[in-house]
This record gives C-alpha cells, sequence and structure tokens, in this order.
C-alpha cells in the first residue's frame, strides 16, 4: 500500500515540477518552486525510510547511494532518494545542470563555492535537513558533508539523469586541477 501511495505521490509531485519549469528559462526562482515541492514531498516522511530504502551494507565501499525514483524518458526531471550511512566529504563539484537538494531526515551540510584561477574558495554553507533545500544553476560549485553520527535521507533532482552527466567536473585539492567526476555507480531502481 504505502508503495502505490509513494509512486503516486512522486508522479504528483514531479508533473507539478514539470509543469512549473516547461517552456521556461531555469532561474533561481524556478528552482525555489522546485525546491517548496520537494519539501512537501519530503514532509510525508511515512513513505520515504530507511527501511524501504537501504543505505550500503558495512562491507560496501561506498557510504551512499542513490535511488531512482523518477526519470522521463528523455532523461529529463530526474529525481532520486540519496541515503548515506556514514562519513561522506564530496570534493568541490559542479552538475552540468540544475539541481535541487532536500532534506528528509539528518543533515547533510552543502558548501557553495566560486572558482579561483588556481582552485576554489568558499562562499557559503547550508545544512539540508527535514523542512530545508538547497537549489543549484548548472555552473555553480558545491560540496556535501554527511557526519558518520545517524543515517541521511534526502531528494537529489537533476534536470537531467545522473548517468547523462558525463561532463561534471570536480576540483582535486591534491594535484590542484579540475578532472572529470566519475559517474555515480550505485543508482537503483525504485521506481516500480
Amino acid at each position: 500500500m504505502a508503495q502505490e501511495e509513494r509512486k503516486e505521490a512522486v508522479k504528483e509531485t514531479v508533473d507539478r515540477i514539470r509543469q512549473a519549469a516547461k517552456n521556461q528559462e531555469i532561474t533561481k526562482t524556478v528552482l525555489g518552486d522546485i525546491r517548496s515541492e520537494l519539501i512537501g514531498l519530503a514532509s510525508r516522511k511515512e513513505l520515504f525510510s530507511i527501511k524501504d530504502f537501504p543505505p550500503p551494507g558495512a562491507d560496501s565501499k561506498r557510504r551512499s547511494c542513490l535511488y531512482r525514483l523518477s526519470e522521463d524518458d528523455d532523461h529529463g526531471f530526474a529525481l532520486y532518494l540519496n541515503v548515506a550511512n556514514g562519513s561522506v566529504n564530496a570534493p568541490p563539484h559542479d552538475h552540468t545542470t540544475w539541481a535541487v537538494i532536500v532534506g528528509i531526515e539528518g543533515q547533510e551540510e552543502n558548501r557553495f563555492y566560486k572558482k579561483l584561477p588556481d582552485g576554489v574558495e568558499q562562499i557559503a554553507s547550508h545544512v539540508v535537513e527535514q523542512g530545508t533545500g538547497v537549489a543549484m544553476l548548472p555552473g555553480e560549485i558545491h560540496t556535501i558533508h554527511i557526519d558518520a553520527d545517524k543515517p541521511v535521507l534526502n531528494f537529489h533532482m537533476y534536470g537531467l539523469g545522473l548517468e547523462q552527466l558525463d561532463g561534471r567536473r570536480f576540483w582535486n585539492n591534491n594535484t590542484h586541477e579540475w578532472k572529470v567526476f566519475p559517474a555515480h555507480t550505485d543508482i537503483r531502481e525504485a521506481r516500480n
């Protein structure tokens, strides 16, 4: 029963998001509307639990994984549930498409950066938790930080599915250069 209710709630939310963004330039205002829709969906915590969306096991090298909840046939409007159990520290990176992250459970710190000739400089940060979210235009740079204390669940929505984003770049602080971000290797299908 919860699975059908979840599927319908996701469909209705993505339909409203698609309608809000249809035939217009994606701006911070439009992303704010998308964030609001996702915050509404996230308030239905009974539909999105660790039990239904378990994190990688203790034997996994990864501390987080993504569940695909929705994605258009042309790979647009891709909605994932991200679940992490353990410390996560992503390097500064872009997405090459718009992105919105909204909290369901736990806390995920997002730090924002501007590009410099020799790297990046942090300009802001925001903790994503239940009832909050962040939105980014294609060229914006951020990092994600999750403490190992307790599991985190949140929505990640992109203008284009992650498998299609082969040009994402991250700042490698060890080599002091921009490199191509490898594709996410643990996306689990959850549209059924």
